[in-house]
C-alpha cells in the first residue's frame, strides 16, 4: 500500500458499504458526496453495454468531484457506480417500499449480474480511467411477506437491486459466481490492482 499512502485519496461517495471496505483494507481517503443524477445518465448511455454504463457512471461522478474540488496535483478521485441488471433490465434504487417490494419480487428465484463501475481520475497526470467487474448473484425464492419485513428495516431503500448482500439482504441469496465485494458496491482487487498499474 506504499503508492496509496504516498497520495491523497478522494472517494467520490457517501456510501457507507465502500468506505467499510476501504478502511477494512487499510486505505486512507476522504469521501465527498457526488452529486450526479444516475438515472438520467442511464438512459443517455442506454446504447451502451451494462460494464460500460456503470464504469460511465463511475467517471462521472469522480469527474464532478473533480471540478468541485478544483483538485490539487496529489489527489487521486475515484468514483464507483454499482447497477443490478436482471433481464437485461437495470433495477436501480427504489423510489419507495411499494417499489422496493417490486424490484425483490422481480428477482425472486432468477439469477442476476451486478456491476460496478470504477472510474479513476488522476490529478497529477490527468489521466481519466474507467472499468468494471461483474458478479452473478443467484436469488432465492422470495416469500412476499419476507420482502415487506425486509423492507421495514429500511435497509434497501438505497441499495441497487432492494437488498443489501453484506446486511440482512443475505437471507434472499442462493449463491454467487464472482468478487463478493463487488455485490457490496467496491471490487477491491481489481481497484488495488489499477491503483498499482497507475504512474
Amino acid at each position: 500500500m506504499k503508492f496509496i499512502q504516498k497520495r491523497k485519496l478522494v472517494l467520490a461517495s457517501a456510501s457507507k458499504g465502500r468506505k467499510k471496505i476501504l478502511r477494512d483494507h487499510g486505505i486512507d481517503f476522504i469521501a465527498v458526496k457526488s452529486n450526479v443524477d444516475e438515472e438520467k445518465l442511464i438512459k443517455k448511455f442506454k446504447t451502451l453495454s451494462k460494464g460500460e454504463v456503470a464504469g460511465l457512471l463511475a467517471l462521472s461522478k469522480a469527474l464532478s468531484t473533480f471540478i468541485e474540488r478544483q483538485s490539487n496535483s496529489n489527489e487521486l478521485i475515484v468514483g464507483f457506480d454499482t447497477i443490478v441488471v436482471c433481464k437485461n433490465k437495470i433495477i436501480g434504487k427504489p423510489k419507495n417500499k411499494k417499489d422496493a417490494l417490486s424490484k425483490l419480487m422481480f428477482l425472486s428465484n432468477k439469477t442476476h449480474h451486478v456491476y460496478t463501475g470504477i472510474g479513476i481520475i488522476d490529478s497529477r497526470s490527468k489521466v481519466l480511467l474507467t472499468d468494471y467487474e461483474m458478479t452473478t448473484v443467484n436469488m432465492k425464492k422470495i416469500l412476499k411477506v419476507q420482502a415487506l419485513s425486509y423492507i421495514n428495516t429500511k435497509e434497501p431503500m438505497d441499495k441497487a437491486g432492494a437488498y443489501a448482500i453484506q446486511g440482512k439482504g443475505k437471507r434472499f441469496v442462493k449463491s454467487i459466481e464472482g468478487d463478493f465485494y463487488n455485490v457490496v458496491g467496491l471490487p477491491i482487487s481489481k481497484f488495488l490492482n489499477i491503483l498499482r498499474s497507475l504512474p
